[in-house]
């Protein structure tokens, strides 16, 4: 079976978040958003750590920082086996 090679074209952004967790700390997210050639866009978010809280702003948007950087690193690589959901937005 011939294996076939799909090229994609576009941008990729991946923006750090942090969000009021209730009265429990800050969520730290990570949303990363591509943008087609053709002007269509994907994006999808999802938490550096499900159920993990930061004691502050600051602490979450480091944490929110690293992972990115991560993500990023492994999504060059092609090794990364997480993808956030993504939603088509035009």
């Amino acid at each position: 079976m011939e294996e076939r090679v799909h090229k994609i074209c576009g941008d990729v952004e991946i923006v750090p978040r942090v969000v009021p967790a209730g009265g429990r700390g800050w969520e730290a997210r990570v949303e990363v958003v591509f943008r087609g050639a053709e002007g269509q866009s994907l994006s999808g978010s999802q938490p550096v750590r499900p159920g993990c809280t930061f004691g502050s702003p600051r602490e979450a948007m480091d944490a929110a920082l690293l992972h990115g950087q991560r993500l990023l690193r492994e999504w060059v690589r092609g090794t990364t086996g997480t993808t956030p959901q993504a939603e088509v937005a035009t």
